[in-house]
């Protein structure tokens, strides 16, 4: 390999401005093109700006990569010039989603499309972070790996990138501007250089200047070798620039550091910290907030994930932890303390409940705990305050188990509370525990496809046929007001709460929380676990029939429907179910508002009080 010519472009860029600022990167190519340069890495998001005024202006100036005005220009200009670059772009993802992107073009067309993983403070309210690892592309320059801004501040990601082959790692970034000491470099810079010397490889940052919207920049473009020493900058000026380095790309692929040192071959990955399959990391990352707010103590959780380093054993080592609780529900029943045993028992439920609820790998084991959660929440289910009655709803034939719960006086409003894909009426009641303060009663129902009736029926998409025969059981009763009559559904439950709300006419108010507008339009991006378990749920033979009946599940002719009062709530960082189902079904449902928490999760778990709360007194103030 002979040494190459390898620019970065600090560009002037103007959010909303997307003619000029291709224009201005289009100048510095052709720049660095006279000068020879084989490679270059252009700023993070260099077409559409990156201070939005909201996440409506970031999608109005995104599109998608086939489809994108930049791509096209740097591709003309990549064949033009003889050239690879790399560069940051606004992307609008098949999934309706908003991407911090970035591209590798050559003169043959567009190679990777790489999507911003880490993602930097109000970023979070616009785009939704990638969940690939770095590509590594090999060029006709060497092997390229592109990251965009704070994914080179993490050290696996760039280890990762150095492992998968990566010459150089082509990094455009907005590196917000602050003060350092004087004599030093911004942190930033240091780092990059780190990740250098760390991994042995050539990195490339493109950074940006002059201000936007208020906001000033590092201005901190540099190119650094595998010795982490730059080569070219750091500019630390607020001025436009083009940097070139001659990068001897032979150099990263001897990582030697003495005569008996390799920095890749000296690594002891049996000594460091094990690394779980996906799922169980997954399960780490993203459970802990809904097992907490649904009633499993947080020390439980962390107990349970530092046993479970596979997910073959996450049902098992669930259903220990619900031993321990049922062997304290014994004891104080032996005892005596009727309290005690309650609250043990329903807590094993729980945990049983968690072990089997996306398990579908061993139907099995996972049918095993199924039974055993039913039976330890019964046991415990009377010692609640009111108590939990067992019912029995008459259903196509059959019937569907329901707990029921009536606040003392007289016959209150009742609320039918719906779980969702993975969820049960068990896990319900930490929140029915709100409802109920406000002197509403509630019934939680396992539908078809959910809890008890899993096995019998499979998921429903008219889902009004089970509230219908709920509202047509509860006519039945004198302890309840069938005529002030709500629905609430969580996360697939959403759905069957608006859909319910559009065809059963006896529904006074609803509320739907997480819930998607239609359940197919996300399908690519939802964990696997979530696509296995409506795979078994609905009864589907193939993952590709799971996705057609999946797209049965939706609101498009129902949300003109919905005239009852109908509350939307959702978090703006939900990862299973994009805000805009939200957004969509409060525009097109008459009755509609929307309670869109910013900062919240799935099923607004992280805020649970909070959101909880306002969900009960909405209802309250409606029945």
């Amino acid at each position: 390999m002979d040494p190459i010519q390898v620019a970065v472009a600090q560009l002037a860029i103007t959010v909303a401005e997307p003619d000029a600022n291709r224009q201005a990167a289009a100048d510095a190519v052709a720049e660095a093109a006279a000068v020879g340069a084989r490679l270059v890495v252009l700023p993070e998001l260099c077409d559409s700006g990156y201070v939005f005024d909201s996440a409506d202006e970031a999608r109005s100036l995104a599109a998608p990569a086939a489809d994108s005005a930049t791509l096209r220009q740097w591709h003309d200009l990549a064949a033009r010039h003889g050239l690879v670059i790399v560069g940051g772009f606004c992307e609008l993802g098949a999934d309706g989603r908003t991407y911090n992107s970035a591209a590798l073009v050559d003169a043959s067309g567009t190679q990777a499309v790489y999507r911003k993983a880490h993602l930097w403070d109000k970023e979070k309210l616009v785009f939704t972070p990638g969940d690939a690892a770095p590509p590594v592309v090999d060029t006709e320059v060497g092997r390229v790996a592109v990251m965009v801004c704070y994914d080179l501040e993490f050290p696996e990601w760039a280890r990762q990138a150095a492992l998968d082959g990566a010459d150089l790692i082509a990094a455009p970034v907005n590196w917000p501007g602050y003060r350092w000491p004087a004599g030093e470099r911004p942190a930033e810079v240091i780092k990059a250089q780190a990740a250098a010397a760390l991994n042995g490889v050539f990195v490339a940052v493109a950074d940006r200047c002059r201000t936007e919207r208020g906001v000033s920049w590092i201005s901190g473009s540099l190119i650094a070798g595998p010795d982490s020493y730059p080569l070219a900058g750091p500019v630390l000026a607020d001025r436009p620039t083009v940097l070139t380095a001659a990068c001897d790309l032979a150099w990263a692929r001897d990582k030697s550091v003495s005569e008996h040192n390799d920095l890749l071959a000296d690594r002891r990955p049996e000594l460091y910290a094990g690394t779980p399959d996906k799922r169980v990391a997954a399960a780490t990352a993203h459970w802990a907030a809904r097992f907490v707010a649904n009633g499993t103590s947080y020390p439980d959780f962390e107990a349970t994930l530092a046993r479970i380093g596979r997910w073959d054993d996450w049902c098992r080592e669930w259903g220990r932890t619900a031993r321990h609780y049922e062997e304290l529900a014994e004891s104080a029943e032996a005892a005596g303390r009727t309290v005690t045993a309650g609250e043990a028992w329903r807590r094993a439920a729980l945990c049983w409940h968690w072990g089997k609820f996306v398990f579908t790998d061993h139907p099995e084991e996972q049918r095993a705990a199924h039974e055993r959660t039913v039976a330890c929440f019964r046991r415990g289910a009377g010692t609640l305050g009111p108590p939990a009655e067992p019912v029995r709803v008459p259903y196509a034939g059959s019937t569907l188990a329901a707990y029921l719960r009536v606040p003392p006086g007289p016959p209150p409003p009742i609320v039918i509370m719906i779980p969702g894909l993975d969820s049960v009426k068990e896990e319900l009641q930490a929140t029915a525990e709100h409802m109920l303060r406000r002197a509403l009663a509630v019934i939680a129902i396992d539908g078809p496809g959910q809890g008890e009736a899993e096995y019998e029926f499979p998921i429903e998409p008219a889902y009004e046929r089970v509230v219908t025969a709920v509202a047509d059981y509860l006519k039945g009763r004198d302890d309840v007001d069938p005529d002030r009559m709500g629905v609430f559904g969580v996360s697939l439950g959403g759905y069957y709460a608006a859909r319910s709300a559009a065809y059963e006419p006896r529904v006074r108010a609803a509320v739907e929380l997480a819930g998607p507008y239609r359940f197919d339009l996300d399908w690519d991006m939802l964990p696997a676990q979530t696509r296995t378990t409506f795979q078994v749920r609905s009864g589907a033979a193939s993952p590709a029939q799971a996705r057609e009946r999946a797209a049965a599940l939706t609101l498009e002719d129902a949300a003109a429907r919905i005239t009852c009062p109908l509350l939307v709530a959702h978090g703006g960082r939900d990862r299973l179910v994009p805000a805009y189902h939200a957004e969509r079904l409060a525009r097109e449902a008459p009755g509609a508002e929307l309670l869109l928490d910013p900062d919240g999760s799935h099923g607004l778990t992280n805020h649970a009080f909070e959101s909880r709360a306002a969900m009960a007194d909405w209802l309250a103030a409606r029945l």
